[in-house]
């Protein structure tokens, strides 16, 4: 648990990445390469600590619930869902046992209801089945005390499975525990996690069930290109540092990802809207036009981009405009492919002390605004660049919805990557996001990209 985070806030950035880092991300980030765990206080650092002393880890994430209290259950499988657990149906074996012994008047699944008036067998047969079947790997009991059933032995049947430790098994114990002191006291003696609130024991389960999913992972594999320039990035980064720039110009940006194999949409770079318009008519039209200036981080705020231009006439006007309200002597324009449709992303990179951060998300113009953006310590592996993409509130748009074609992962997992090697390979590189990254069905391109040394 991390103390402090009241602090956190990003600091003025040069680019969109800078600015979406938290500043107290980086510790989370290690402690989850580490496979260490992180809670948002000390609470649930404390209740994970003592179900991980007297619980074994669960095999996976699908939950058997068992509950005389409804209201309780329905509070923590609200938990448990949210915090990734399933709460699968049981076997056809499970039910046909179950149905054998509970009440008549209950709807068998998961969760098991044994009704308020459920007896100490019933608890049994419903620990018993849950500790038998494959498809359930942990137990939650939502358990309260009614003074009409007989609370002591309910409390010696849980205690006595829990015993087994082969499942385990964690009770939301809703009671007064000074009159029901001796079910409570033959739990606690038995070392079965018991907690206040449902909510309580949902967030240690998700914990132990967490904790289960580190020890399992795979590794994963840090892939290193072979057809990249590095030499030729260096070059381009160290004669930018000579001329005393911070940030590289457009067509240095574009120069230093093509040298690391990430297309990027037809460029080139002008002086004039008249020249622009000629570099315009060769690429093909229709293109987009930008402006070139290192203190311009999001162009658009400045007027400075212009979209899906059919012609000469549209590029020179464009461009006039543009140079009318930004005047400097250094200005200069990009003349790009406009590429409609795709999806936007945005993907880039922040030093930090602890090594170099990898972001990607969705972009556009948008994207400190959705804050739907995932990080990880580079170098960063093929499974983390999975974890990233399926962790982003958006994900199931990549895939594809209502229609709508998904968009090339493969080579979208290989750019992030190739990202990656490029920031540790050039150590200078303090900033970078390309946005938007256009991706569509069976390619991408980089569109827009700031790089800062």
């Amino acid at each position: 648990m991390q103390a402090g985070r009241s602090k956190a806030g990003a600091e003025a950035a040069a680019t969109h990445t800078g600015a979406l880092v938290r500043k107290d991300i980086t510790s989370d980030l290690i402690f989850e390469k580490a496979g260490i765990l992180t809670f948002p206080d000390e609470e649930s650092l404390c209740q994970a600590a003592g179900v991980f002393t007297a619980q074994p880890i669960p095999r996976g994430n699908r939950v058997g619930v068992i509950t005389n209290a409804a209201g309780p259950m329905v509070i923590a499988s609200d938990f448990l869902s949210q915090g990734g657990l399933l709460i699968p149906p049981l076997s056809q074996e499970s039910v046909a046992r179950l149905r054998a012994i509970l009440h008549k008047e209950v709807t068998i699944r998961n969760p098991v209801d044994v009704l308020a008036t459920g007896t100490p067998l019933h608890f049994l047969t419903a620990l018993d089945v849950l500790m038998e079947d494959d498809g359930i790997d942990s137990i939650f009991i939502s358990l309260a005390t009614p003074f009409f059933v007989d609370n002591v032995n309910v409390a010696r049947q849980i205690a006595e499975v829990n015993k087994r430790k082969t499942k385990p098994i964690l009770v939301a114990l809703q009671t007064e525990k000074t009159v029901f002191a001796e079910p409570v006291r033959i739990l606690r003696e038995a070392g079965v996690s018991c907690y206040d609130f449902p909510s309580g024991a949902a967030r240690a389960l998700i914990a132990l069930t967490r904790r289960g999913e580190v020890l399992r992972r795979k590794p994963g594999k840090v892939t290193r290109y072979k057809d990249v320039d590095r030499a030729g990035a260096k070059d381009i980064v160290k004669a930018a540092q000579s001329a005393g720039r911070k940030v590289l110009c457009a067509a240095d940006a574009y120069k230093l990802l093509s040298s690391y194999g990430i297309p990027v949409a037809d460029w080139q770079v002008r002086s004039n809207a008249k020249e622009a318009a000629m570099a315009a008519k060769k690429i093909g039209f229709p293109v987009a036009i930008k402006i070139d200036h290192e203190s311009a981080v999001h162009k658009s705020d400045w007027g400075g981009v212009a979209l899906n231009l059919q012609d000469g006439k549209s590029v020179r006007e464009a461009v006039e405009k543009m140079a009318g309200s930004f005047q400097s002597a250094e200005l200069k324009f990009l003349v790009q492919k406009f590429l409609p449709g795709g999806k936007e992303l945005i993907v880039g990179s922040r030093s930090e002390a602890a090594g170099k951060l990898i972001m990607c998300g969705m972009g556009g113009i948008y994207a400190e605004v959705f804050e739907d953006v995932s990080f990880r310590i580079a170098p960063v592996t093929d499974i983390e660049v999975k974890q990233m993409l399926s962790g982003l509130k958006t994900a199931p748009i990549l895939k594809g919805i209502r229609g709508e074609k998904g968009i090339d992962e493969k080579k979208l997992l290989e750019v992030i990557m190739r990202i990656s090697q490029l920031v540790d390979d050039i150590p200078a590189i303090q900033e970078m996001d390309i946005n938007p990254l256009v991706v569509f069905e069976n390619h991408l391109f980089a569109v827009d990209v700031r790089i800062c040394l």
